[in-house]
């Protein structure tokens, strides 16, 4: 029963048990569209008449991959809720199908089963997981603004306790094959080499004439899951806790995930059936909302990004096996546990012993949270931070094939470190520097190879932060840009090039935006008040909040070297050093915006208003407070693109989704301006400029488009 062009194919063995694959043709995962589900449903009626049958191996041909999730095209193009309801109870009929044959069905799982992926092994009566690291599984649907529609909301919950399955539904995070057996989520974890064997012996010790699959939790419940999920009271709890915790993080922004949560609710107290019915018509209405389509937009922005080489024409990039990171602070720790996670073995460097030992230290707690997390095992924590070695000297330093510099950020101490460092290098060695706003073309004079020096730009947390920041100098070849883009993508980060000119792109976007919070406390509006507006539009914190965590002598410093680059329109409030002087830092000294107390921010401190010597009374709405930040933003941007400090909208939005956490479902700073409309924009901008100062004063291109009638997509 096999076909080249199929997506989805079987055959059976002389022991009676049918191999049903799934290897979509000239594709690099497994999409569940539309197609492929009725060519599914075809094959499903013919297994049903097979005569002899003894079990189905549910399996891909694909390489890390089981079933990637639906096509997310086909999502896109939903603009009818009952469209969007009748293709979700068109999976679910296919997907019961599977799971109403009359002999055991396994899934054989060795990759990514996401999404409807995870739905159909749902499915499946049974479920065994290789212990390969991408053998990842989810239900990631609310992070593109729905929720699962082929059967997620009412068979996870059926099968593991409910509030590990209400974790994975509104969350969307991936569960790795140790915690996937650990919660009944599959049955058995083997090799890849026993996959297909213990597939088939499971199929060999549940056979039998009148097999029936089996209903329910796979793994007993403790005493506490019993009293607290086996009653309605209990149960009743947990939805509301669920609730209370997704209002307090979302704000009511992302839709699809109280849906899901009530989805879950509603259909739990039905029969299996009643619940998949709900949950179509649920599937529907999230389909078609504002949400979606720009979650949807930021995916596709994503996948973008990962493709880009960023530069132009066919550019070979040179192979990184081993690395050097040069400064054992916060940064360089966290650089360096980067690479030693990845497998490369990296050399960390510094002046002091104890600087050494606060990198290793800051590597070392990433990777025992990863421990704790059971994302690593013993012999995989030793194994990684083994990767890193240390040295005071430069020995090993003619082996890097490249070196990440993060040291202090002056640019005379860099330049001195840099221009040494190059020295120790092998002739193809490339070299870079994780500034945050100061010169790569100034940094690169005095040494031997300019073309072979670039920025690379991590954000803090390393390990969280999505994005890295690869800027161009002057003499930057396309070869060592490209390399530093391919090594990027190899460390698991979003890598976007920048031209190289003050503050790159997020800082110099991020700095007015956090500047005119500081302008407002100036005018007399309270620290709540600006960043409850800011929470409210969907930042993932405020300003302030913000600056605490960045630093308040990291910012400073930052709108210092923007000022003295751009002029008047960056002049920071006079606030920033006032506080500075006070000798507040944030979070790192807990004094800043905020009170801290063992590590937990408080309510903010009132003090900070006796800094400033006059302090006016306006009183700004909360509309108002968003459109001054948010604004300036859209504006720098444009004059971003005006300069050529990126090649597009791409990186823009990328850039401030992955580096800056605006929020996805507004589908980033230049999709939500379209959304407003430019004129609007500038009219905006035109009002502030008139009531506020000069620095509101709409870019050249702005005024452009709207003459035009163009949006930036």
């Amino acid at each position: 029963m096999s076909n080249e062009d199929a997506a989805v194919s079987y055959e059976i063995d002389a022991s009676g048990i049918a191999y049903l694959v799934f290897d979509l043709p000239g594709e690099k995962v497994n999409k569940l569209s539309i197609s492929v589900m009725e060519e599914l449903d075809g094959l499903l009626a013919r297994l049903e008449k097979e005569s002899g049958l003894r079990g189905v191996v549910v399996t891909s041909n694909k390489t890390d991959i089981f079933i990637a999730g639906a096509d997310i095209s086909e999502i896109e193009g939903i603009v009818d809720p009952k469209k969007g309801r009748d293709l979700a109870t068109r999976g679910q009929q296919v997907l019961g199908r599977l799971e109403s044959l009359p002999v055991p069905v396994v899934a054989a799982i060795d990759g990514a089963t996401l999404g409807g992926g995870m739905e159909l092994a749902l499915a499946c009566h049974y479920r065994v997981v290789t212990n390969n690291p991408k053998a990842v599984m989810g239900l990631p649907e609310v992070k593109l603004g729905i929720h699962p529609g082929f059967g997620g909301t009412q068979r996870l919950p059926r099968l593991i306790s409910l509030r590990s399955a209400l974790d994975m539904i509104l969350t969307g995070k991936n569960i790795y094959p140790k915690k996937a057996l650990r919660l009944g989520l599959a049955d058995k974890m083997v090799p890849a080499k026993c996959l297909k064997t213990e597939a088939m012996e499971i199929i060999d010790r549940v056979y039998s004439e009148n097999y029936r699959r089996p209903v329910g939790l796979r793994k007993k419940p403790s005493i506490v899951d019993r009293l607290i999920e086996r009653t309605s009271i209990g149960r009743n709890l947990v939805f509301k806790k669920a609730k209370e915790a997704l209002l307090e993080k979302t704000r009511g922004k992302y839709p699809a995930t109280i849906k899901a949560l009530q989805v879950t609710k509603e259909g739990l107290s039905l029969h299996l059936e009643g619940g998949l019915a709900i949950e179509a018509s649920s599937l529907g209405e999230m389909a078609v909302t504002e949400e979606c389509k720009n979650l949807i937009s930021v995916f596709y922005l994503q996948e973008e990004m990962k493709k880009s080489t960023g530069v132009k024409g066919k550019v070979i990039p040179k192979g990184i096996e081993r690395a050097v990171v040069l400064g054992a602070g916060v940064m360089g720790g966290g650089i360096a546990q980067l690479f030693a996670d990845k497998g490369l073995p990296v050399r960390m460097k510094d002046i002091a012993m104890e600087s050494l030992g606060s990198g290793l230290k800051a590597a070392s707690k990433v990777f025992e949270s990863a421990l704790k997390r059971k994302r690593i095992d013993r012999r995989q924590f030793a194994q990684r931070l083994g990767n890193i070695s240390t040295t005071l000297d430069y020995s090993g330093f003619g082996n890097a094939d490249i070196v990440v510099e993060a040291v202090v950020e002056k640019m005379a101490v860099k330049k001195a470190v840099l221009k040494e460092c190059e020295g120790f290098l092998k002739d193809d060695a490339i070299l870079t520097s994780n500034t945050s706003s100061l010169s790569i073309t100034e940094m690169a004079e005095g040494l031997e190879r300019p073309e072979s020096f670039a920025g690379m730009h991590f954000f803090n947390p390393v390990h969280r932060m999505p994005l890295v920041e690869v800027i161009r100098g002057k003499h930057t070849s396309d070869e060592t840009t490209a390399t530093v883009v391919a090594l990027s993508k190899k460390l698991g980060k979003v890598p976007i090039v920048v031209n190289d000119r003050e503050g790159f792109l997020v800082n110099r976007l991020l700095m007015p935006y956090l500047n005119e919070a500081l302008l407002m406390i100036e005018e007399g509006l309270s620290i709540e008040a600006i960043d409850e507006a800011l929470l409210d539009f969907g930042m993932p914190m405020g300003a302030l909040i913000l600056l605490d965590e960045i630093g308040l002598d990291v910012g400073n410093h930052v709108a210092e070297i923007l000022y003295n680059a751009f002029g008047e329109r960056m002049k920071p409030a006079a606030l920033m050093q006032e506080v500075l002087d006070s000798g507040r830092l944030g979070r790192k000294n807990a004094k800043g915006y905020y009170a801290y107390t063992s590590g937990k921010r408080g309510a903010s401190d009132k003090a900070i208003y006796g800094l400033m010597p006059e302090r006016g009374g306006r009183l700004c709405p909360a509309e108002e407070i968003m459109g001054r930040c948010i604004l300036l933003m859209v504006n720098e941007a444009a004059l971003c693109l005006e300069e050529k400090i990126v090649s597009g909208v791409m990186e823009i939005d990328g850039g401030m989704i992955f580096g800056t956490g605006f929020p996805p479902f507004r589908g980033g700073l230049l999709r939500y301006a379209d959304r407003l409309g430019i004129r609007e924009v500038v009219i905006k901008l035109e009002e502030f400029k008139e009531k506020y100062g000069e620095r509101f004063k709409p870019a050249k291109l702005l005024k452009k488009m709207e003459k035009s009638g163009k949006s930036f997509y």
